[in-house]
């Protein structure tokens, strides 16, 4: 007979299923928009670790946020030099890029994180052929049930392609010689899961 565990066990082998990336060759745009490159290459070689429940839990959510389309291209397909993700919406005929973030308090203004994310997609969009003349972040605060978006003022392209190509070749390096790539300290790190390794002993 079912306990409340075996159901909870269930439950997070599918979440797990659904959300986990297991391809180590890739790195994937929403690592990328961190300054830590220590984070994403432990994201990459402890995935164990990184998909915990909670890690999971934030995932099916945001994935249920996302079944909904809004404009006339949704969840759609992005690769660059290794580069991979999953740009939410986008209007190939305004231009319009639009990413989708569920959030607990809307914020006073987007994340800087999120930018730099929204800001890669555009990137890609526009190597694929998909000009991006305006972008959003759209923040869905599941606590209140609000929703908010803030324009994103983007930076050159070019600018912001070095920027990628910069951190992955951070990540390529650090994967290829089996070495830690340097750490940022910042306010992530109260949050990242990995915390625990990285001012310890780092292996």
């Amino acid at each position: 007979m079912a306990t409340s565990k075996d159901i909870l066990e269930k439950i997070y082998e599918a979440m797990k299923k659904d959300s986990k990336d297991n391809n180590d060759e890739q790195i994937h745009v929403s690592s990328l928009c961190y300054d830590c490159m220590r984070k994403v290459y432990y994201q990459m070689t402890r995935k164990e670790q990184y998909f915990d429940l909670k890690t999971m839990i934030t995932f099916w959510m945001g994935r249920a946020i996302h079944n909904t389309p809004i404009l006339k291209e949704s969840e759609i397909p992005l690769k660059w030099k290794s580069i991979i993700g999953t740009c939410d919406e986008y209007d190939p005929e305004e231009g319009i890029l639009l990413e989708k973030k569920t959030c607990t308090k809307i914020p006073m203004n987007p994340n800087q994180h999120h930018v730099k994310q929204t800001e890669y997609y555009a990137f890609m969009l526009n190597e694929a052929k998909k000009p991006v003349n305006q972008a959003f972040v759209v923040y869905i605060d599941l606590a209140n049930r609000e929703i908010q978006p803030f324009e994103v003022r983007l930076r050159d392209m070019e600018e912001i392609r070095v920027e990628m190509l910069r951190k992955k070749e951070q990540i390529d390096f650090a994967m290829r010689n089996k070495v830690l790539p340097e750490r940022s300290i910042g306010w992530t790190c109260n949050y990242c899961v990995f915390a625990n390794i990285c001012f310890g002993n780092g292996k």
